[in-house]
């Protein structure tokens, strides 16, 4: 359970992050089809691909019942930073969107909201490395070879959907 909520906390922050770089509004409502229709584009298959890929890793790390316990323990004990941190980076993003989807393009407010969810994500960058420093030790070393794999695989999908897209 507590991996889990540590693993949807990733993709959370994993899904801002990709929300903020290509978050951009398409024509198409995502009610009716449009799901649908986005999830074969390069950027769906990607976020896609890379939830699968994070679903079977949470299978293949078989983290045991005491570590399950630990990590709890760990996220518990940080709940309202994550809480704070998930908030400031959403509350920023919106406001940037807002400034770029603006009747008039104002150039000095889209600069200052985005350096100020810059701000926030490098808080959350500097919260999740300190979570990880106190989770990493839990983990055996294959776990931890696993991550890596998975992280490896990540940037790689990443990469195939530029280069993919540039070449368009």
């Amino acid at each position: 359970m507590m991996l889990r909520n540590l693993t949807m906390v990733g993709l959370l922050v994993g899904g801002l992050v990709t929300v903020g770089v290509a978050g951009a509004p398409s024509g198409e409502s995502a009610g009716h089809g449009g799901f649908r229709a986005w999830a074969h584009t390069p950027l769906g298959r990607l976020v896609s691909g890379n939830i699968g890929r994070a679903l079977v890793l949470r299978s293949q790390l078989n983290v045991t019942d005491e570590q399950r316990s630990k990590i709890g323990d760990v996220l518990r004990s940080h709940r309202q930073e994550i809480v704070a941190t998930v908030q400031s980076v959403r509350a920023r993003r919106t406001a940037l969107r807002d400034a770029v989807l603006a009747e008039e393009t104002d150039e000095s407010a889209i600069r200052a909201a985005a350096e100020q969810l810059g701000d926030a994500m490098a808080d959350a960058a500097v919260k999740a490395s300190k979570l990880r420093s106190e989770v990493a030790p839990l983990l055996t070393d294959q776990q931890k070879d696993l991550i890596a794999d998975f992280l490896k695989e990540r940037d790689e999908s990443i990469n195939a959907m530029l280069e993919k897209v540039s070449n368009k």
